[in-house]
């Protein structure tokens, strides 16, 4: 009699130890079909994509995470400066890019850029003590940039004489329009108001704009870029449907809706 317990205690042992050794199986299965995107942005660039107690955040930083979980990737950020954003997707050290990047033409024959999911017109901030008023004033100014942006281009275009001085990060061209090292600092009106309001900053926005830019999570050249490409295409849209994208812009841009254009 003692045997027969001994034995079929012995027979539920394993059995219990059966069933748990498959429910981890089926636990590391359902892990290992995760998949994981690499993605690139500054951590620095508040409202997009800034660090808050310790932590990522911002539009650019939300909408890509958002996007993601619709199509049920796993994100993960890599942070570095803005001209590095681009060596880092050609290099193959990440997936794609979500950084506040305006689409232009030469970026479309390079990389693989997503439907827009932000629209700004671009704008100049100037110190509080500065006599311009317009952005029809700057012929001949001196406007801070950061390296590698867009927005460089878009100054030229708009007014050939106006002369640009490049800095590494938004902070210092902010501070250098704020100290009048430069006549000004060019960007997006919503995110010159954003950081004028959240850091208190000696800045005003001149009227008028130079520029429309629409910005774009940006993949490389490879089928697989293309491939995300239209995956995050497809979750854009039923964030901007849903209202997931209004939601996001007014939270970061102080109610400022730049998901529509």
């Amino acid at each position: 009699m003692r045997k027969t317990v001994k034995w079929l205690v012995a027979l539920v042992a394993c059995l219990g130890l059966v069933v748990t050794l498959t429910g981890c199986s089926s636990s590391g299965n359902k892990a290992a079909k995760t998949k994981t995107i690499k993605i690139a942005t500054t951590g620095v660039s508040f409202p997009g994509s800034y660090k808050k107690n310790g932590k990522l955040t911002g539009f650019d930083v939300a909408v890509a995470r958002a996007a993601a979980k619709e199509l049920g990737y796993k994100v993960e950020f890599k942070t570095t400066s803005f001209d590095g954003l681009f060596g880092q997707l050609s290099s193959g050290k990440v997936d794609a890019i979500a950084s506040n990047i305006t689409i232009t033409p030469e970026r479309q024959k390079q990389y693989y850029l997503s439907n827009p999911y932000g629209y700004f017109k671009m704008g100049i901030a100037v110190s509080k003590k500065s006599t311009l008023t317009s952005v029809n004033q700057l012929s001949g100014k001196t406007i801070a940039a950061t390296v590698g942006s867009n927005q460089i281009d878009q100054l030229k275009t708009f007014n050939k004489s106006i002369k640009t001085r490049t800095f590494d990060d938004r902070e210092q061209a902010l501070n250098a329009a704020a100290n009048q090292q430069t006549d000004g600092y060019g960007n997006a009106k919503a995110i010159l108001a954003s950081d004028i309001h959240q850091k208190n900053l000696n800045l005003k926005i001149l009227k008028g704009s130079f520029a429309e830019s629409n910005i774009a999570f940006t993949f490389a050249h490879t089928s697989t870029g293309k491939k995300q490409q239209k995956q995050f295409n497809k979750a854009i849209k039923k964030l901007q449907k849903n209202g997931t994208l209004s939601k996001l812009s007014k939270k970061f841009f102080d109610g400022v809706d730049v998901s529509q254009k």
